[in-house]
């Protein structure tokens, strides 16, 4: 399990890939998903998808802990600050790109 798992500091992830437990547990506790289906879902060999559910089970209360923490996050949506970041960013894209569209209407100048 220890070569096919990873820690970098964005929580456990499969090595190779940016699939991390958290992203597995939903499907491991959903009763209607086969690790087959996880495997095909997210083109993962069976021995990453066993080395996941080990270690979600090995970990299982930090796992859920964190799992929940994120939950909780995505439900509570981005802050204020964000969101302002975002759309100020949107308007100067906007602006680049309409200033791109001008310069390409004007004619060449000869020099």
């Amino acid at each position: 399990m220890d070569d096919l798992i990873h820690d970098r500091g964005r929580g456990p992830k499969l090595v190779g890939t940016r699939i991390t437990v958290y992203h597995l547990l939903p499907e491991f506790l959903d009763p209607a998903v086969t690790e087959d289906a996880i495997g095909k879902s997210y083109d993962l060999t069976p021995q990453q998808v066993a080395a996941a559910r080990a270690y979600i089970l090995a970990h299982a209360d930090v796992v859920l802990a964190r799992h929940l923490e994120l939950e909780a996050r995505i439900a509570a949506g981005n802050p204020p600050e964000v969101i302002e970041r975002a759309r100020a960013t949107h308007e100067s894209f906007l602006r680049f790109r309409e200033s791109l569209t001008e310069s390409s209407n004007r004619p060449l100048q000869a020099t």
